[in-house]
């Protein structure tokens, strides 16, 4: 596990309570996000020992009593399939990039700049306007900054976030952009420049995800340079 590129860049030591094999799979448990008092749990590995390694975890947990329970797991795409007694809701498929190489200079980077804290309001007018399913937010734990593009008038029309869900490792996340804008290269300029910024700042390796369904985004990505090994499914873990 310690020699594959996902697990060193989102399992953080601080974060994670237990770790855990099975046949071929590893994994670990961490603090949810998002729901107090429920855990979530990442499974690498070949699907059908995924799913066998999260309904060990599941079991160990009750048999403890323990107060913390699994409301959420990544697993290696489809591996939900083998889970008769549980279903995810929602259920996601994603995929896991990272490069650490820097991408070709891109039309309209000389736009891109770091945005200011002032303008968390306008972000997050961005994002709930155009991009609903995005996953960072000014403000959340571990979001260190934002970059964009403005338009003429001063709007904000492109923004992403520099995130770190491990300390050093930079992911980037909640690439948007506004409608109307779409289709002039904005979003590759600023994945671009940001992509080049950090590894210039000496990371060595930038990393992000996006959604199966966005056939769009991952034309970009690879073009960036960035390479994708990683797909899962992921959700709340709830009975059937």
């Amino acid at each position: 596990m310690l020699n594959d590129d996902f697990a060193r860049a989102e399992a953080a030591p601080e974060r994670v309570s237990s770790t855990w094999s099975l046949g071929s799979a590893v994994g670990w448990v961490t603090d949810s996000r998002r729901v107090p008092a429920r855990a979530h749990l990442v499974a690498l590995g070949p699907a059908e020992d995924a799913a066998a390694l999260l309904l060990g975890v599941a079991e160990r947990l009750d048999a403890a009593r323990d107060p913390i329970t699994l409301g959420s797991v990544t697993l290696p795409r489809d591996a939900d399939r083998h889970l008769p007694a549980y279903r995810l809701d929602p259920r996601n498929d994603w995929e896991w990039f990272v490069t650490r190489t820097a991408p070709p200079l891109q039309p309209g980077e000389e736009a891109v700049a770091w945005l200011p804290a002032s303008g968390d309001d306008e972000l997050r007018a961005l994002l709930l306007t155009w991009s609903p399913r995005h996953d960072a937010e000014p403000g959340q734990p571990g979001v260190q900054r934002w970059a964009g593009v403005r338009a003429a008038d001063g709007s904000l029309v492109c923004a992403a976030a520099h995130t770190e869900r491990r300390p050093g490792v930079p992911h980037l996340a909640s690439v948007v952009t506004h409608g109307a804008h779409r289709g002039q290269g904005l979003g590759t300029a600023v994945t671009a420049w940001l992509t080049r910024t950090l590894l210039a700042e000496g990371t060595g390796w930038v990393t992000l995800g996006m959604y199966s369904d966005n056939d769009a985004a991952r034309r970009l990505y690879r073009r960036l340079g960035y390479a994708n090994d990683h797909h899962f499914t992921s959700g709340r873990l709830l009975p059937r």
